[in-house]
């Protein structure tokens, strides 16, 4: 099987014109030739590999236009979703078409499965096949084995070639024959070049400068370019912006990028970020999120990308945009993703408005459904609730109504007043980097002359007085100072430091960037116990940010290294709480910090009393309790409190319980905790014989603070409870008519039946 006529020569492919900027071309036309040359081997797969930005996809597309026009090209590009089913579907969907348009036959094959459907296809094809699969790296490593075995049982075929697109590769997954070609940044040369072509003149020191921090790198200098051009800044202007930004040059052209987007385009934006997977044009227009000018000038601009009839955003602009949506409108856009998904899952694949697998979209419904509603701080035994009361289950739609649910489906949310300016949040316009940069500088004008040492102990007193963004300013600053001797002493310490002070400002992007920082720096001194310290660090942000996943899998790389007991049972108790993992109590606590030995105590407690060992569970609640009884540093002083109450009530200790539940009720109160006030406060109401409405107030205020359906209802129903029971028929028909109300939004059918039957029967005593 041919695939191409002739090897192409340096002329034709750089006269060969496809819409890719010639530069680019000038740049990799060897490796064009080796990519043309890859398909005149036996060889059936060609790994192609190069760091962020270096425009692979566009190389490899300028090699393809000098395909034969008789080849199949399937292409795909790859999310951290990803699963060999969702790329099966994509390639279904591009037979079914090309059976429609008689390029293809259709296979005579009877099959049993999805799969055989599949390798009928490629059976029956009798023209050459070629795969082409983008960001490999995004696939995660539970499911790369199960494609690459896919891709080696399609090698053995002489008419499939397959080629992989990657920032970078682990060649132990491939087991056929490859070869490899290396996709690298604009050579200094060629850069200068494309700088004057866009008409910047400064070439000399400034475009030295930029070279630098683009790395050559062609999406970086592309993006530089179109900033100045759109903003009409000098080179001068640009990097003397950079420079005052105090970022990362990444981090600094990402957000300027993303600072193009306005308000109303700020919906999609946030729905793209929050999606795992690219969505198609006609969803988009059903979902009224569709404008065809803007979506092609944030394609133009390397904002948004596109591939045939699909749209996404790029994880690294994710992680920064992830950070301008306020946690309501994500938890709006989180259940209308669970929604739009459940519309899908009864429909055949052909049918569906998403591409993706069934077995994607019930791990995308587990995961958005993460998110929904906010998860209590601590694990707490249920409190008893009305009897009624039950978790409602959404059904899926059937096919007929999901045309009708879909446009029903909204991903446009407004915000408050003043966050409609949506983008705002991710970046500063570069018009404004003279003014930010002056604040900057006045702010740290009592600084500008202290020593580094100086600046990092000041750093830390303002983050002892919760000046978590005075101490980030000042810890940068410090960053600055690479001619001070004690620079590369301090250097790990600054990183940790921003990374910690991020943190605590709930800044997942910049703290995890901070800590992956820190981590470099000690592998290159071999630290192994600090390397895996913050790798754990990371892990942790993964899991707060629901990339349980990636957590999973850095959690066991951890756990495979030789690193201390304390830190391997901070990993075990963060995989447990992913994946429920049974934990293992240490032969010797010698060396382990309360903090984590509290966690594990507790943890274990809750265990055995799921398992109904409740001497076991007892003993180590109290452990956990007499660990430490400071709430700064035992998290789980209350809960363990909590639960010891619940089991001397089901013992018929119930003066033991009360005991238990005032104390903590009270550390509950000091360190506002609502979701610990509201379960004890509601025990005691059911529990003790005196101040129940006290108790049962105290539980709905806190319910109203959480803005949790489930509990609001619930005091509202006990409080009706309370008040019926003492024949006072107003008070009781006021508390059931506001349960009513807020279970008609959360609850179903057999539930508000119930709520209205209390109704009823008290409207019958009342009225009578």
């Amino acid at each position: 099987m041919e695939f191409i006529n002739e090897t192409a020569d340096k002329k034709t492919i750089l006269k060969q014109d496809i819409g890719i900027n010639p530069v680019l071309i000038e740049n990799n036309v060897s490796k064009i030739e080796n990519i043309l040359e890859f398909f005149n081997t036996p060889s059936p797969l060609l790994l192609i590999n190069g760091f962020m930005g270096t425009g692979k996809v566009h190389v490899v597309n300028q090699a393809l236009s000098f395909l034969n026009k008789d080849v199949i090209t399937l292409k795909y590009n790859c999310f951290e979703t990803t699963i060999l089913d969702d790329i099966l579907l994509e390639f279904f969907d591009s037979f079914k078409k090309l059976t429609a348009q008689g390029t293809i036959p259709t296979p005579k094959a009877k099959t049993e499965n999805f799969t055989q459907k599949i390798n009928a296809y490629f059976e029956c094809i009798d023209k050459p096949v070629l795969i082409v699969i983008n960001s490999f790296e995004q696939i995660l490593k539970d499911y790369k084995q199960e494609i690459t075995d896919f891709f080696f049982h399609l090698s053995k075929s002489y008419k499939i070639k397959t080629i992989i697109i990657s920032r970078k590769f682990d060649y132990e997954d491939f087991k056929q024959n490859y070869q490899r070609v290396s996709i690298n940044a604009l050579e200094k040369g060629i850069f200068e070049k494309y700088l004057r072509e866009e008409g910047f003149k400064q070439i000399g020191p400034l475009s030295d400068e930029l070279y630098k921090y683009t790395r050559g790198y062609w999406f970086y200098t592309t993006l530089a370019i179109r900033i100045m051009q759109f903003r009409k800044l000098s080179l001068a202007d640009f990097m003397s912006g950079y420079t005052q930004s105090f970022q990362t040059f990444n981090d600094f052209i990402l957000r300027e990028a993303l600072s193009l987007v306005d308000p109303v385009s700020g919906h999609l934006f946030r729905f793209l970020t929050i999606m795992r997977h690219p969505v198609n044009m006609k969803l988009l227009q059903t979902l009224n999120l569709y404008d065809a000018d803007r979506i092609a000038y944030f394609v133009d601009n390397l904002v948004l990308t596109r591939e045939g009839s699909m749209l996404y955003l790029q994880d690294y602009y994710k992680t920064i945009a992830e950070n301008s949506i306020t946690e309501n409108i994500a938890i709006k856009i989180h259940k209308s993703c669970v929604d739009l998904y459940n519309t899908q899952l009864p429909l055949k694949p052909l049918e569906r408005d998403l591409l993706i697998s069934r077995q994607t979209m019930r791990k995308e419904i587990e995961y958005h459904s993460l998110y929904i509603p906010k998860k209590p701080v601590l694990i707490q035994k249920p409190v008893s609730q009305p009897e009624f009361i039950q978790t409602v289950r959404q059904t899926a739609p059937t096919i007929k109504e999901k045309d009708e649910q879909i446009k029903h489906i909204s991903f446009v949310f407004e915000t408050e007043a003043d966050e409609m300016a949506i983008m705002n949040k991710i970046a500063n316009s570069i018009n404004k980097f003279v003014d930010i940069s002056d604040k900057k500088s006045q702010a740290l004008d009592e600084v500008k002359d202290l020593s580094l040492i100086d600046l990092i102990n000041l750093a830390k007193t303002e983050e002892q007085n919760f000046e978590y963004l005075k101490a980030v300013m000042i810890y940068q600053k410090a960053l600055t100072m690479n001619t001070d001797d004690d620079y590369y002493t301090f250097l790990p310490t600054l990183y940790s430091r921003l990374a910690t002070a991020f943190k605590n400002m709930s800044d997942w992007f910049n703290a995890q960037k901070y800590f992956e920082l820190a981590v470099e720096f000690y592998i290159s001194t071999g630290d192994t116990e600090k390397i895996n310290q913050y790798k754990f660090e990371i892990a942790n942000i993964y899991y707060i940010t629901f990339k349980t996943d990636r957590a999973e899998n850095l959690l066991n790389e951890i756990l495979s290294e030789d690193i201390s007991e304390n830190l391997k049972i901070k990993a075990q108790l963060l995989i447990s709480s992913i994946n429920g993992a049974e934990l293992n109590l240490p032969s010797s606590t010698s060396g382990i910090e309360k903090n984590v030995l509290t966690e594990l105590y507790f943890k274990y407690a809750v265990c055995r009393d799921d398992e109904g060992d409740i001497e076991n569970a007892v003993k180590y609640y109290k452990k956990c309790v007499e660990t430490s009884q400071d709430i700064k540093i035992n998290a789980y002083l209350s809960s363990s409190l909590t639960n010891l109450a619940s089991i001397y009530d089901e013992n018929g200790k119930t003066e033991l319980a009360i005991k238990y539940l005032h104390e903590s009720l009270r550390l509950d109160e000091i360190s506002n905790n609502y979701n610990g006030i509201y379960v004890s406060a509601m025990k005691l109401a059911e529990i003790s014989k005196e101040n129940s409405l006290e108790y049962l107030d105290r539980a709905k205020k806190c319910a109203l603070e959480l803005n949790e359906p489930f509990y609001i209802t619930s005091a509202e129903i006990a409080l009706g409870d309370l008040y019926n029971k003492n024949k006072d028929y107003k008070n009781a028909l006021i508390h059931y008519n506001d349960a009513l109300k807020t279970a008609k939004n959360d609850f179903n059918k057999e539930n508000i039946d119930k709520i209205q039957i209390r109704i009823n029967d008290i409207k019958k005593v009342y009225n009578g």
